[in-house]
């Protein structure tokens, strides 16, 4: 992983707080990375199936929440 150097100018005393906003940010956007990009929508209709895509939604949604 590399590494960046960020230089800003700040009103005196708000380092700290620009520090944790800056690095809130950073982790949001490592976070939306990580997240799986593909939707279920998107693969609906990419395998063959007999069942509709409401049928295998509702499977779906039975094997997540019981």
């Amino acid at each position: 992983m590399g590494e960046v150097k960020v230089r800003v100018m700040v009103p005196d005393g708000m380092e700290e707080i620009f520090k944790r906003e800056l690095s809130a940010i950073l982790e949001s956007l490592w976070k939306a990375k990580k997240k799986q990009r593909v939707k279920i929508d998107d693969v609906f209709g990419m395998m063959p199936s007999e069942k509709s895509a409401k049928e295998l939604r509702m499977e779906l949604y039975e094997e997540i929440f019981g």
